[in-house]
């Protein structure tokens, strides 16, 4: 009985021995698996967002105008092609018709009734310095078979620069420009200043 006693205390005691060394193990190791939540070492993960990267490309579409003065009427059709640059800068390309049909005013103090056909070409840039406000400069050559009655036919070519200043919504822009070569003997409009429409898809 007495050996029972004693093997059964040499039992606990070494069992007691073997769970105290453990607890020393996971108090002292920071590696160790089961090691309290005050000793893991922090960790951080930052995400980087980028914006996205902008693609340079082509988008059309062109300027519908007209004007109309003094009983005389004036309508453009000048469709383009657009190379966007960047977001703010855009380089255009096009082709222009013109017709105009009016009065025009001769010595010694008679109008004659006239109307013409223009065609040509142009080359613009645009600006957009926030996304609804659009600055624009165009150069656009202009040749015009003029025909009338009382007066001699006419043909000739025509130079422009407009400068011009739209508010942009979607796919229009609503604004006007300025030819600041305008020459009232020789420019199908009958004022420098003119009214269009732009539309880009």
């Amino acid at each position: 009985m007495l050996k029972k006693i004693l093997y059964l205390s040499l039992i606990v005691f070494i069992s007691t021995s073997i769970h105290a060394q453990e607890k020393i193990v996971i108090e002292n190791n920071d590696n160790y698996k089961f090691q309290s939540e005050k000793n893991k070492p922090a960790q951080t993960t930052t995400i980087q967002r980028t914006a996205p990267v902008f693609q340079p490309r082509w988008s059309f579409g062109g300027n519908l105008g007209m004007s109309f003065w003094n009983g005389g009427t004036d309508i453009f059709l000048a469709p383009k092609a657009y190379y966007h640059i960047s977001p703010k800068f855009l380089t255009g390309v096009g082709v222009t018709y013109i017709y105009s049909d009016g009065d025009y005013w001769a010595p010694p103090g008679r109008y004659y009734n006239y109307h013409s056909n223009s065609f040509g070409g142009s080359v613009s840039a645009l600006y957009r310095p926030i996304p609804f406000l659009q600055f624009s400069a165009e150069y656009e050559g202009l040749q015009t078979e003029w025909r009338g009655r009382d007066i001699d036919d006419d043909s000739y070519f025509n130079n422009a620069i407009y400068l011009g200043a739209s508010f942009v919504t979607g796919h229009f822009s609503f604004g006007f420009r300025y030819d600041v070569l305008y020459d009232d003997n020789r420019s199908v409009y009958g004022s420098a200043w003119t009214p269009f429409i732009g539309i880009y898809f």
